[in-house]
């Protein structure tokens, strides 16, 4: 792939992109319910609002790290012990790569996209993996398995 190319990619601004629909509960919502809603299509998370503003994230990790001791409570409140408060979120005009470095440095794969403070939809990372497929689909499909492999001499018969 042209490094401009890849250049426009990475230097599109997240308004651009189609973005996932974020699926919004209240922190008062069960643990159970929220569960329930990401495993019927919300997605890998839900976002707790209150306010019209984000009071925290609940994602598959989540579930993962907090909910999967002995005696859990599934009937609890979201605020109560699971809830990701004050996640990170990123502008709706800062660009792909800009969010990408975020997700990197921070070890997401789902970040909430805002303009000021209302959300306006999600970027994860497999989606922009998706995204860049589909927009050079030569090039992506085309990649030899290790793409900085140098071969020594022609192969074949």
């Amino acid at each position: 792939m042209d490094r401009s190319r890849l250049s426009r990619f990475v230097n599109q601004r997240l308004q651009e992109l189609p973005l996932t629909a974020p699926a919004i509960v209240s922190p008062f919502t069960s643990v159970r319910t929220a569960v329930e809603m990401m495993r019927e299509g919300a997605g890998s998370c839900v976002l707790a609002v209150d306010g019209g503003r984000i009071a925290g994230i609940f994602t598959e990790r989540d579930v993962l790290t907090k909910c999967m001791e002995d005696g859990f409570d599934w009937d609890q409140p979201l605020e109560t012990a699971v809830l990701t408060k004050q996640p990170r979120t990123i502008q709706a005009t800062r660009t792909v790569a800009e969010a990408i470095a975020t997700m990197q440095q921070h070890q997401y794969r789902t970040l909430p996209v805002v303009e000021g403070e209302t959300v306006v939809g999600l970027v994860r990372l497999g989606d922009l993996l998706k995204d860049l497929a589909e927009a050079y689909p030569e090039d992506v499909l085309n990649l030899p398995p290790r793409p900085h492999q140098v071969m020594e001499r022609p192969e074949g018969g």
